[in-house]
């Protein structure tokens, strides 16, 4: 959540440092313009212009110091909002840091083998159709092609097991899930970068079966590890995972996903707030992209230049116009 108070602080120290004195700027070209033609013998037309020019100068050196007390104003103004952002970020920053904890301890909770898989399924599910609901008019909007900028969060996780991808491969997966939804669908992804969890996971090898045997192993050992990893390796995010409104999407990075060979990532949708992908140097670079699809409701597609065909493609994947709109619809998409 504190990444909120954060954006909202730099954008408001944006507009404090654009509080500019803009008046007073011509001083210079405040001259005497008139009686510049006056005959010598015109003594009335030379008195004129004297007092002209004397008039002229004192306008001139009252513009400048109008001009400097302007300047000083304006910089206080601008040190008075900054403090002022600043101290709203304080306590924007402690409030979010006790929903955090919170958010923590209910994380906690939901990595209680069986149980605590169930809840968190359930969880999910609640959140995602009542944020589906309230998002219903973005929706319409967005399929009549009215789509403002709007932003998600994603971020890998890196389990401590060997082999596993390297962070240049996992990048390759980022960078493409960014240009993807820019793109396609006026999203900012924004990533919060590759954590390294020293949790380690309760089997080794790594291998996660994308079928149903692997949807209800989300409820015993293997979910219970990816939600304590997302607790202690994604803090600032717990509370947005249990409200699931912002919640950001977290890729996984596992050695193997079943059930054939030619699975390389795999989503259970809403039922998750993570994605799985190998990643590996030889894979498609929209793997992630694709699973990052699955979690926001996009099913598999039989246009094989689709980004949800069952078989990625390699480059330059489209999405239709109601993808687009489902994908803008998620939880996980917000303009805050």
């Amino acid at each position: 959540m504190g990444r909120v108070c954060r954006e909202i602080f730099e954008d408001a120290v944006d507009s404090c440092n654009s509080i500019r004195c803009t008046s007073f700027t011509n001083c210079d070209n405040i001259r005497c313009n008139s009686f510049r033609n006056c005959k010598w013998w015109n003594v009335p037309c030379h008195i004129a212009r004297a007092a002209c020019v004397v008039a002229a100068a004192v306008a001139r050196a009252a513009c400048w110091v109008a001009r400097a007390a302007c300047v000083v104003a304006a910089e206080v103004a601008r040190i008075a909002c900054i403090a002022a952002a600043g101290i709203a970020l304080a306590a924007c920053e402690l409030v979010n840091i006790v929903l955090d904890v919170i958010g923590f301890i209910i994380e906690l909770i939901l990595s209680i083998p069986i149980i605590g898989g169930i809840i968190r399924t359930i969880i999910n599910w609640v959140t995602e159709i009542i944020w589906r609901i309230v998002g219903l008019v973005d929706f319409v909007a967005s399929l009549v092609g009215i789509r403002p900028r709007k932003k998600m969060y994603f971020g890998v996780i890196v389990p401590p097991v060997t082999p596993i991808a390297s962070d240049a491969d996992i990048q390759r997966q980022v960078d493409a899930v960014i240009d993807i939804y820019d793109q396609t669908c006026n999203i900012d992804m924004i990533f919060t970068g590759i954590c390294h969890t020293k949790v380690a996971p309760p089997e080794t090898p790594l291998n996660i079966a994308c079928d149903a045997g692997g949807f209800f192993n989300d409820w015993w050992l293997v979910g219970s590890y990816f939600e304590f990893a997302s607790a202690t390796c994604k803090f600032t995010d717990s509370f947005r995972r249990v409200i699931g409104l912002g919640a950001e999407i977290i890729v996984f990075i596992v050695q193997d996903v079943t059930p054939s060979a030619t699975t390389n990532g795999c989503s259970f949708g809403s039922t998750h707030n993570y994605v799985v992908v190998e990643a590996q140097s030889t894979d498609q670079e929209f793997v992630a992209a694709h699973e990052i699809g699955h979690a926001c409701w996009l099913p598999h597609d039989g246009d094989p230049n689709n980004l949800m065909n069952d078989i990625t493609p390699f480059t330059n994947p489209t999405l239709t116009n109601l993808q687009i709109s489902l994908v803008r619809w998620s939880k996980h998409c917000v303009y805050f």
